[in-house]
């Protein structure tokens, strides 16, 4: 099989499984879960194999008459970064899959919208067209919350409102944008849109902030994170690696593409994804220290790990053609958090498959006795946090060395606060991983839940060791992962090679530093405020809970207000419309009426007619003056005939009127209302510009 052809075979052979799986789950769930561990890893195995391809050039596929504008694949260096991950990750989850949901109900409606949103993911990752991007986008959005709403409790539906919520919003804001792009640019290429967007002037602007929002809100980017914090305790540990693992990296891989590679070096767009990255890193930090459920813990935390990334981003236009170690810390760190991430997710749930808990007051002290757990755990948790020798590092070094670039080529205090705060950040992180680690894994808090044993399946440490022995070969020999990344500068325009040093005495010195740091706040706030004791159990405060909340104090009132006003432009659209046509209706029946009564002059105007018929054609004569005579005896029962047609009529436009009206007022207006939002946007924007 050609290489074009196995780009189309990774998005149709999975998607075309999803089925079969679904088939086979009600026949025999056994031969599903072999069959969905079999598909995926082929998937991989292809992916993988694809490397000897895309190392020397490109793969391109066009496929016409698909989706409009025909289905345009491709996949370079920069991409396969992400579809290899992608398959890398969703491969060793299945496996995982099979042994966490044994207990479970639905397994066959889970499986089924998980392999559809694999498919939809890679589909994504290699789309060249940016329509075709945008509709995997909104398939793996729409297939992704069955998985969050799994469990089928409240808790979980709610989770589940706010992020299917959000993620129509989002893309309903960046379809608006997609709008515009081509409007201006004649073209949906990505390759192309770099120098088209260059001679559209300052509507590019306008054009980047509702494609960033739109790939923001599955980036879970301040302040559009809130469905992160919701959805992962509610999703199963599985959903929940791969939601944090992955499908937030497909909101990273379009804010890369349009602020990177479309809007390359723009300083406005740049400075202020930095900014954005600050926010995430210092704020997703901050919260999740406070948090005592593992899985809530976590999801703030990838809340600020993709504020890493967000900052190498926004670093890659401020240093210009010498962004290149930015870039590598981004890709590094979109690789390095798949991992340590969905690893850590994992461990969770495989506590959650013993206890049915995850809240830290309520499990202490579970992880004790379990040394092979806390092995794991002790390996994601060095990664997180960047300790050398362990993949995390390697990333985090990387974007900390662009930062300091920006400093010296810009100075100022600016660039020092955002050094201090990416120190700080980065012990958060410490400091927050320690408290899951102390409570569970070392201290005594219930005797009864020490003595619970894992009764699951050796198989289920499978994927947790592969993804604990990548994460050290990566922190070990970093090089082999450069190799893969430096071959994806070429996408990125007006960049120069620079080849990273990853074990100087300075890095590690500072690596260290942020450790001690992380500590120091671990034991000063953490264990000092945040920590109560009751005798010999102790138990964990969460003050955050009473702090102004952005669904509850500030999103949710404003889309009232939002959704009233557009109500009440709709209804006088509505009521406008609706006047309108009864206007034109009364118009109809008087004219009606009007030429009933002007009987006598249409059989004039039909005498003369025929007249005129028997002057051309005298063999008409006859069957003419016949109908002469049936028209001009038009008399009181054909008039009243006419007036009850009419009635008739008139009565079945009101009706239809009235069920128009009614079915105005029933309407579901939440999607004009983001519609309307959107363009009281694009207006407020515009206006700033000019």
């Amino acid at each position: 099989m050609k290489s074009e052809n196995l780009l189309l075979f990774i998005i149709l052979f999975p998607m075309i499984g999803a089925f079969i799986g679904l088939g086979l789950g009600r026949i025999n769930e056994k031969y599903r879960d072999v069959f969905n561990i079999i598909m995926t890893g082929i998937v991989f195995g292809v992916v993988t194999f694809l490397y000897k391809f895309v190392q020397s050039g490109s793969i391109e596929l066009s496929v016409p008459y698909i989706m409009g504008t025909g289905l345009h694949l491709k996949l370079n260096m920069f991409r396969y970064i992400f579809a290899w991950i992608t398959s890398f990750v969703w491969f060793l989850v299945t496996i995982y899959s099979t042994q966490y949901f044994i207990n479970y109900k639905n397994r066959n409606r889970y499986y089924f919208f998980f392999i559809l949103t694999f498919a939809s993911t890679i589909g994504l990752f290699v789309s060249e067209n940016i329509l075709n991007l945008f509709t995997f986008f909104e398939i793996m959005s729409l297939t992704s919350y069955p998985l969050i709403i799994h469990d089928e409790s409240e808790y979980s539906h709610e989770a589940g409102n706010i992020y299917i919520v959000m993620a129509i919003s989002g893309g309903l804001i960046l379809l608006m944008g997609l709008f515009l792009l081509f409007d201006y640019t004649k073209t949906l290429d990505i390759s192309q849109l770099n120098v088209a967007v260059s001679n559209i002037g300052n509507v590019k602007y306008v054009i980047s902030a509702l494609i960033i929002i739109g790939f923001g809100v599955k980036a879970g980017m301040f302040p559009l994170h809130i469905w992160m914090p919701k959805a992962h305790p509610a999703a199963p540990a599985p959903a929940s690696a791969i939601l944090s693992g992955i499908l937030v990296k497909t909101g990273i891989f379009g804010i890369i593409i349009m602020v990177n590679i479309i809007m390359a070096g723009d300083i406005v767009i740049s400075a202020i994804i930095l900014v954005i990255g600050f926010l995430n890193m210092f704020i997703g930090g901050f919260l999740a220290m406070f948090q005592r459920n593992i899985k809530r813990i976590l999801a703030y935390s990838s809340m600020s790990q993709m504020g890493y990334i967000l900052v190498g981003i926004g670093l890659v236009g401020m240093l210009k053609e010498h962004g290149a170690i930015a870039i590598y810390g981004s890709l590094y760190y979109v690789i390095n958090h798949a991992i340590f991430k969905s690893l850590l997710f994992m461990i969770a749930g495989l506590i959650y498959i013993v206890l049915h808990e995850l809240s830290i007051n309520e499990i202490g002290g579970f992880g004790r006795n379990k040394n092979r757990l806390k092995v794991l755990f002790l390996i994601g948790m060095f990664s997180i946090i960047g300790m050398p020798g362990f993949n995390g590092y390697t990333g985090k070094t990387l974007l900390h060395v662009a930062l300091s670039e920006a400093h010296h080529m810009y100075g100022g205090w600016w660039f020092t606060v955002a050094e201090i705060i990416f120190t700080i950040s980065s012990a958060f992180t410490v400091a927050y991983l320690l408290k899951i680690f102390v409570a569970v894994f070392v201290e005594k808090n219930n005797p009864a839940i020490e003595q619970v044993k894992i009764k699951s399946k050796g198989i289920i440490y499978v994927p947790m060791v592969i993804l604990s022995v990548v994460s050290i070969f990566i922190g070990i020999m970093p090089n082999k992962i450069f190799k893969l990344i430096n071959k994806s500068i070429d996408v990125f325009p007006s960049q120069v090679y620079k080849e990273p040093h990853f074990y100087s005495a300075s890095h590690i010195a500072s690596a260290f530093l942020i450790i001690l740091i992380g500590v120091g706040i671990y034991f000063l706030f953490i264990r000092t405020y945040l920590m109560k004791k009751q005798e010999e159990h102790w138990y964990y405060e969460n003050y955050a809970l009473n702090w102004i909340s952005l669904e509850k104090n500030i999103y949710a009132p404003v889309g009232k207000v939002i959704f009233i006003v557009c109500s009440i432009i709709l209804k006088i659209i509505d009521k406008g419309l609706i006047y309108s046509i009864n206007t034109f209706n009364k118009l109809c029946k008087a004219l009606t009426l009007r030429e009933i009564k002007r009987g006598k002059g249409i059989k004039v105007q039909l005498k003369q007619w025929v007249e005129t018929m028997v002057e051309s054609s005298m063999t008409c004569i006859n069957t003419t003056q016949k109908n002469i005579k049936k028209l001009t005896n038009i008399d009181e029962k054909n008039v009243l005939k006419s007036n009850d047609i009419s009635n008739k009529i008139n009565t079945s436009t009101t009706n239809l009127r009235k069920e128009a009206y009614k079915l105005g007022e029933k309407m579901n207006s939440v999607t004009y209302s983001i519609f309307v939002f959107a363009g009281v946007l694009v207006a407020c924007l515009l206006i700033m510009i000019v």
